[in-house]
């Protein structure tokens, strides 16, 4: 979808415009040019559709766009509003239709717009529509509104305020209708976004369509750019275009980078798996550890002393008789308490749990990290194809504008600026998701240098070293046994050189 402004101040008319959209022959009445468009082909289908309060009399083209024409007396006056869609190709040629008129009549007409529509190339791989706008509101009797009014500024007992410099009341300007405002090109765009989708959706075809860029919607992708009518037709016909290289160079560029993101996207899975496996191992050794160690804050107690009936016996006849005598001390085999009563307030010591020291990585993980670097490296080549490409549709824009008049320049240079922001962000973000060469290259030798020392310390470089001769022994033992074999048949066919051949030619 794409949405233009017909205006004067660019040289443009209204009846001209209307006109080829139509594919007729209409007289601008005010001027008396006669715009032709009789033998364009292509157009399907044109229709007007009318708001509430519009005279019937303007379902006529000629009638209408010359009354836009009359009633717009400014040199620079926006005369109408264009917008195009491209219209889904899944649809036949009346599902197509319904859908643009309900959007229109959603959208527009509902709103105090007149709409001429006008779908062409409906048979083919480009169908599309287009659709100008009035951009004046219509009073209740059928006669043309005022775009903007007059709003006058008022002071503290509600007078005009008068300014004498320019000799009138202060006022400012302000619109009757929204349809300028910038966010009603996100709402319309959004809505046939949504119609097609329910069209598509309602006729059970799987193709959805978004109106929000790549980057809104969070995707990692490049967009092409736009090819026109010229290459397109160039292209069916086998004929090269830059723009069609460029765009080329660009889905082979966005399919390098989902094959790279989707192996990121696996790489990291099984990395997060890997460290997830060894935090839950040191947990576990930890539990293990603090349910081995004891308490040390408490002391085993001594068990009481025990009396057998004799010692009883003897402890009653001691007291019936004069001198008490002294009891026996009961021999306990435990050590003996020392007489300081502990401290009440003394808070218990206990021994601090050693924590476990971190288990060093393994092999695999590093090989998981280093291929992720590598997929990182591959993805900042494709990047750099893609700044590239940036540049040189930058250089070849900027050697076109010495080509061009003043005001091609001016939307020139817009577009220059344009391109530069979006070559920068795609950096910014390339940089962002995946760092530098410079960072990762750094990484790449440090992992490098960590699998050795573990190759080293585990006898994996030896084993290897041990392989390698292996398989050099046996390619070696093959060469000769197959020289041996060469010459034993070399040596027979001397012996015999008749060997093989048929008996009538000898």
């Amino acid at each position: 979808m794409s949405m233009k402004i017909i205006s004067r101040g660019k040289g443009k008319s209204a009846i001209a415009a209307a006109a080829y959209r139509a594919g007729e022959k209409i007289t601008n009445e005010q001027t008396g040019i006669t715009h032709d468009y009789t033998k364009k082909q292509g157009v399907a289908k044109s229709v007007i559709i009318l708001p509430e309060n519009a005279p019937e009399e303007y379902y006529n083209r000629a009638t209408l766009w010359n009354a836009v024409e009359k009633v717009e007396k400014a040199s620079n006056s926006q005369l109408a509003r264009e917008v195009e869609l491209a219209l889904p190709k899944e649809l036949s040629y009346f599902q197509n239709t319904s859908l643009a008129f309900e959007y229109v009549k959603e959208n527009f007409t509902s709103k105090g717009m007149i709409a001429d529509i006008n779908f062409h190339n409906m048979k083919s791989d480009n169908p599309h529509v287009h659709i100008m706008l009035t951009m004046r509101p219509f009073n209740e009797d059928g006669t043309w509104g005022d775009k903007q009014k007059k709003v006058y500024h008022l002071d503290e007992n509600g007078d005009k305020i008068y300014d004498p410099i320019k000799r009138t009341y202060k006022c400012s300007k302000q619109q009757t209708t929204d349809w300028n405002e910038r966010h009603k090109a996100e709402e319309w765009r959004e809505s046939w976004a949504s119609f097609c989708n329910k069209y598509l959706e309602k006729l059970e075809h799987p193709e959805r369509v978004d109106h929000r860029s790549y980057e809104r919607q969070g995707k990692q992708q490049i967009p092409t750019i736009h090819l026109g009518t010229a290459c397109h037709q160039m292209g069916k016909r086998g004929i090269p275009t830059e723009r069609g290289d460029i765009n080329r160079a660009i889905k082979l560029a966005n399919a390098e980078i989902e094959n790279i993101n989707a192996t990121l996207r696996k790489l990291e899975a099984e990395l997060e798996q890997l460290k997830a496996d060894e935090l839950r191992e040191i947990q576990q050794q930890q539990k293990q550890s603090q349910q081995q160690e004891t308490p040390s804050d408490t002391m085993p107690k001594s068990p009481k002393p025990t009396t057998t009936k004799t010692e009883v016996a003897r402890n009653t006849n001691a007291k019936v008789n004069t001198a008490p005598t002294p009891k026996p001390k009961p021999i306990t085999t435990q050590n003996p308490v020392p007489k300081s009563k502990p401290k009440t307030n003394q808070t218990p010591v206990t021994k601090p749990v050693s924590k476990p020291k971190p288990k060093p990585r393994t092999l695999k993980q590093v090989d998981l990290e280093l291929n992720i670097i590598e997929t990182k490296l591959s993805r900042l080549n494709h990047a750099d194809t893609v700044l590239t490409l940036y540049d040189h549709k930058i250089q070849d824009m900027e050697r076109n504008l010495s080509t061009v008049g003043f005001f091609e320049r001016r939307k020139m240079n817009k577009e220059i600026a344009e391109q530069e922001k979006k070559r920068s962000d795609f950096q910014k973000e390339t940089t962002k998701n995946y760092g530098t060469r410079p960072q990762l290259e750094k990484a790449k030798d440090n992992l490098l240098a960590e699998k050795r020392q573990i190759e080293n310390a585990t006898g994996i470089t030896a084993m290897r070293e041990r392989e390698q001769k292996q398989k050099r022994d046996e390619v070696i033992k093959q060469r000769q046994n197959r020289e041996r074999y060469n010459a034993e048949r070399k040596a027979k066919r001397l012996e015999n050189p008749n060997r093989g051949k048929n008996e009538a030619e000898i």
